[in-house]
């Protein structure tokens, strides 16, 4: 029976061929669609879960109340870590990690590297289980000097991965020891950028930041396993007031909370002191885009089947009258579609291979069918049965429900009317496809509008550099060099760059504040001098930083507009600042200048209050402005000669401010791109509907249009005839998503401080390219029915 059904199945699909291609490749897109979402998604929903302890896995997350709003975010003071693990049994084990970034160079013999590596407590991979390749699993950082590369960064400086006991000089600072090696970390963890662990005893001995003197000291994370069955949320309770409860300040009324693994990359948004799906919400907008890109395919399938039904009703009455039953002819059809999805399936697969590389880097995540699990397979198999049975399920009761008499009398008796389900799918598809053009219309122009946002300073020939190694201690002679070598005409040096938050500030007073004026959080830079000539920032009053000139300028500030604002100072200039006043750390500072606003966040959002210190700050960068009158590649390779003189052991690593100012948009055009692309699949998919639907109207009104051309009718009459019916399907799509667009892109400018209004002509642009695009895919159809020698069809009348 089921040989009998593939055979019949495989006849229909020769027989019509026209048809049959175009579902084909309706599904196939369809399909190659859905599985590339499928991947990313499963990408997605596994991060940072494949841990074996994930269940028990947690990190500490702060929160506290600035502004008149509560925030929440992932870092804690040095000493909570072990503070916590010593006060609460629950607690099996706590993780410390300082993030040693970029800014040593390890050395083997001619190879020198920069990698990026952190610094954990010593239990890290016993929380993290990765998988080593070489050493022992247990006990890796013991070692105050020990080190555990990934097997890319040992190749790299090694050439191989045997290396246990070999021997990494960092310049002049320390020589690590090799203690273990492991697979590089999957893409779907939040340390896949990490080459190198190493003690967080060595982070102690090497990084400023690292201290267990202040409960107040947000810079590391904290990771805690909790014991098998401890609760939640009565943990949680237990331990809200841990920090404030330990700190001597009475003001402190910070708050702390474990935030599950599971939750850590979906749940990555603070809203009112918690942490709310931010990451989930594309999660699920991509799921929707990618089963309703599978429902247009099979929207495809069961238009053209019904719409063939005049065709197989013969079929049908003959195989009633013979005997066959209602539920085998639904078998049948239902063979017929789930041959087809696997066809569909199967090709789907095929071009998928080629092209997953570009979706790959069009997302920044590595996704490979070849690593998928096989339970995946399975459920790929299950899919295709799915889909097979979706697209194939009404048009299988419909054709199966023909009364014999009628059918083989060709009184079929189809369904008439203003809205009959195959109109009512034609209008889904094209909903679905203007919702997605509109979509991405606003997205492209919101982010349009925020980079023509003026940011305040120019980027334009202006590079930032880590003052890693000798950099800062020989900073003053670098930066003599590139100036009396014409490669730069303005340097300072900063706390961090320029282009993104670096640290904030609080529990400031000044002249007439009140108490509550205590929470304002003010972000931070630094600068030596020259911060205004360097940076091109406007100064709006005052002077500028300068403490080779003004030796009190130690203790001086900047302020910007908005900061003045917020404080409400009518006369800055010479007003004295003061951060944790009557306290042993007490700090005092004088204002010398105002500058303009300027973006050193997202550009997305409002401008915060800022501080420029002067040097009692700290530094870590240096920032160059380039001669605009010499060649840029004649200034950097100056500038690469001063630093390999006065910091050997380091690579000149540099970093153009317009560059990364333009990675600030990346994430939204990333959704941009991907809403673009998946726009277009589904306006393909939907003209390829419509395309067969044309080509079938056209070819049933045969007759018709050869009677109305002999009697005199236009090309322009017959091509309207034939294409109105469809206008108005898409039309009426134009109508019922223009509403749909606006309320989900008016949801998802919400976010953004600075953004764009959603304006009316924008659908009305993205209504006329719809039109344009039917128009278009049925008129070729239209066009070539209306200039068809009418003899030939009339000629059996």
């Amino acid at each position: 029976m089921l040989q009998n059904n593939f055979k019949i199945a495989w006849r229909n699909l020769k027989r019509d061929k026209g048809f049959s291609i175009i579902n084909i490749i309706g599904l196939t897109i369809g399909l190659m669609a859905a599985t590339a979402i499928a991947l990313w998604i499963q990408s997605e929903l596994t991060y940072d879960r494949f841990y074996s302890k994930t269940d028990r896995l947690y990190e500490v997350f702060t929160s506290d109340e600035f502004q008149g709003g509560k925030h929440a975010w992932g870092q804690t003071p040095a000493i909570l870590g072990p503070t916590l693990a010593a006060e609460y049994p629950e607690v099996e084990a706590v993780v410390r990690i300082a993030n040693m970034g970029n800014r040593y160079v390890f050395r083997v013999g001619d190879n020198k590297f920069t990698p990026r590596g952190i610094a954990p407590d010593s239990s890290f991979f016993s929380l993290f289980d990765f998988n080593f390749i070489a050493g022992n699993p247990t006990t890796p950082l013991n070692g105050p000097n020990s080190v555990v590369l990934t097997e890319s960064l040992a190749k790299r400086l090694f050439g191989k991965t045997s290396v246990i006991g070999q021997s990494i000089a960092l310049d002049t600072v320390a020589t690590l020891v090799v203690s273990a090696v492991i697979e590089d970390i999957p893409a779907n963890s939040r340390f896949s950028d990490v080459e190198y662990f190493c003690p967080w005893l060595f982070a102690e001995k090497t990084i400023r930041t690292v201290s267990y003197g202040s409960w107040t000291g947000y810079n590391h994370q904290a990771y805690v396993l909790l014991r098998p069955g401890v609760e939640l949320q009565t943990f949680n309770e237990k331990i809200r007031t841990f920090v404030a409860a330990h700190d001597t300040d009475p003001t402190n009324t910070a708050h702390i909370f474990l935030h599950p693994a599971a939750k850590w990359h979906l749940y990555n948004k603070s809203e009112n002191g918690q942490m709310v799906a931010g990451r989930l919400n594309t999660v699920r907008l991509f799921i929707v885009i990618g089963v309703f890109i599978l429902l247009l395919a099979c929207i495809n399938f069961t238009n053209l089947s019904t719409a063939r039904s005049e065709k197989r009703a013969k079929e049908v009455g003959v195989r009633k009258v013979v005997g066959a039953r209602r539920n085998s002819l639904v078998v049948q059809f239902l063979t017929e579609s789930i041959f087809l999805s696997v066809i569909a399936g199967l090709l789907a697969v095929t071009l998928l291979i080629p092209v997953l590389p570009f979706f790959s880097e069009l997302i920044s995540r590595e996704l490979s069918l070849s690593a998928i699990h096989p339970v995946f397979w399975l459920c790929f198999a299950l899919f295709l049965l799915f889909t097979g049975i979706v697209a194939g399920i009404y048009p299988a009761l419909f054709l199966s429900s023909f009364q014999p008499v009628k059918t083989l009398k060709g009184r079929l008796g189809l369904l008439r009317g203003t809205f009959t389900p195959r109109k009512v799918l034609v209008v889904l598809q094209f909903t679905f496809s203007v919702t997605l053009i509109s979509c991405t219309l606003i997205i492209v122009r919101q982010i349009e509008y925020v980079q023509n946002r003026d940011n305040g300073y120019d980027k334009n020939n202006l590079v930032y550099a880590a003052l890693n190694g000798e950099a800062g201690k020989n900073y003053a002679l670098i930066k003599q060099e590139l100036l009396d070598k014409g490669a730069a005409t303005a340097i300072t040096k900063t706390i961090g760059p320029i282009t993104r938050h670096t640290t904030n500030s609080w529990n400031f007073s000044w002249p007439n504040s009140k108490p509550e004026d205590h929470d304002l959080v003010f972000e931070g830079l630094s600068s030596d001098a020259d911060f205004v000539k360097t940076m091109q920032v406007a100064l709006v009053t005052g002077r500028d930083i300068d403490v080779y000139q003004f030796p009190t300028d130690s203790n001086a500030v900047l302020l910007n507009e908005t900061a003045v604002k917020r404080m409400g100072l009518k006369d800055p200039l010479g007003a004295e600042l003061v951060r944790n006043a009557g306290k042993a750390y007490e700090e005092r500072w004088h204002v010398v200048g105002v500058v303009k606003d300027f973006i050193n966040q997202s550009p997305y959002d409002a401008i915060e209050p800022l501080i420029v210190y002067g040097p009692a700050g700290y530094f870590s960068y240096m920032h160059i402005r380039l001669n605009p009158d010499r060649a840029t590649a004649e200034n950097l390779a100056i500038a690469e000669a001063a630093f390999h003189k006065f910091n050997p052991y380091y690579p000149f690593e540099y970093t153009f401010v317009d560059e990364a100012y333009g990675r600030k948009f990346a994430e939204e055009q990333r959704i941009a791109t991907l809403t673009a692309l998946f726009a277009a699949i589904a306006i393909l998919i939907a003209c390829l509907g419509l395309f067969g639907l044309a080509a079938f109207t056209a070819q049933q009104k045969t007759k018709e249009i050869g009677i109305r051309k002999v009697l005199g009718a236009s090309i322009a009459g017959i091509v309207t005839l034939l294409s109105k019916d469809f206008i108005k399907l898409v039309c009426l799509a134009i109508v019922i998503a223009s509403p749909i667009a606006w309320w989900a892109m008016h949801n998802w400018l919400e976010d953004f401080d600075y953004r764009i209004e959603v304006e009316w002509w924008l659908f009305v642009l993205t209504g006329f390219a719809a039109l344009a695009i039917a128009l278009l895919t049925v008129s070729w159809q239209a066009i070539r029915a209306a200039v068809a020698n009418p003899v030939e069809s009339l000629r059996d009348e």
